[in-house]
């Protein structure tokens, strides 16, 4: 298997003969994963102002901008604050994020799957790609600090399948010290400084889910789901 690897954009991997798997450790990934493990299906949209269009059609509201909830929408980009929601859930999440969405919609007219990955689904993602002669991985932030937590996940995930990483990536940590080095991130450490340490620390467990969201439909406007496997 052949891994290439894109950030922020993924017009470079549309050529890919294989899936493309979008990740952004934190959070998007995880609330999409836990979105679906609870039955919903994930509208991912560019605009707060979409985001609301869903929400008047009976959808739940979620998003941020620079990392601080949107107020208008029903909740943040938390997978803790949706696991938390009580009562009878709508059948949809309308989601939108400052680089998940942005980085999820630029691959959105890949011919071949397209794969959410996360710390949190690795086993099943592993299993899902399977032995696609190759492999497109999306890191939502730059490369660098902004992109760490991203980046460890791919080097993970590049390990469960056996392909070499390409120079730059970090060495894969440990399952078990994950949620730590999460939280010793730039973004870990942001999102910590707001109250949002159970976000971090719920991102960095491995395998919590088996569920491997992805891109099941394109027109007229995309739709993420996954079921239980």
């Amino acid at each position: 298997m052949k891994g290439r690897i894109a950030y922020r954009s993924g017009s470079s991997l549309l050529c890919v003969d294989g899936p493309i798997v979008v990740i952004d450790a934190l959070q998007m990934r995880a609330t999409t994963i836990v979105a679906c493990s609870l039955g919903l299906e994930v509208i991912p949209v560019a605009t707060v102002e979409e985001a609301m269009e869903w929400g008047a059609r009976g959808a739940i509201t979620a998003g941020e901008r620079d990392g601080w909830k949107v107020t208008t929408l029903d909740i943040g980009n938390s997978p803790t604050a949706l696991r938390a929601l009580d009562g009878l859930l709508p059948r949809r999440l309308a989601l939108t994020t400052t680089n998940g969405v942005p980085a999820l919609l630029s691959v959105i007219g890949h011919p071949h799957e397209v794969l959410i990955g996360s710390p949190l689904n690795l086993s099943a993602l592993a299993a899902q790609i399977g032995g696609a002669a190759e492999l497109g991985i999306l890191i939502a932030g730059r490369r660098g600090p902004e992109a760490e937590e991203d980046e460890i996940t791919a080097a993970l995930l590049l390990e469960r399948l056996g392909v070499n990483a390409p120079p730059g990536l970090p060495a894969p940590v440990p399952a078990a010290a994950l949620p730590d080095r999460f939280t010793h991130t730039r973004s870990g450490r942001k999102l910590s400084s707001r109250g949002e340490t159970d976000d971090v620390a719920l991102c960095g467990r491995v395998d919590l889910y088996r569920i491997v969201p992805r891109v099941v439909q394109r027109d007229p406007y995309p739709i993420i789901a996954g079921g239980n496997r």
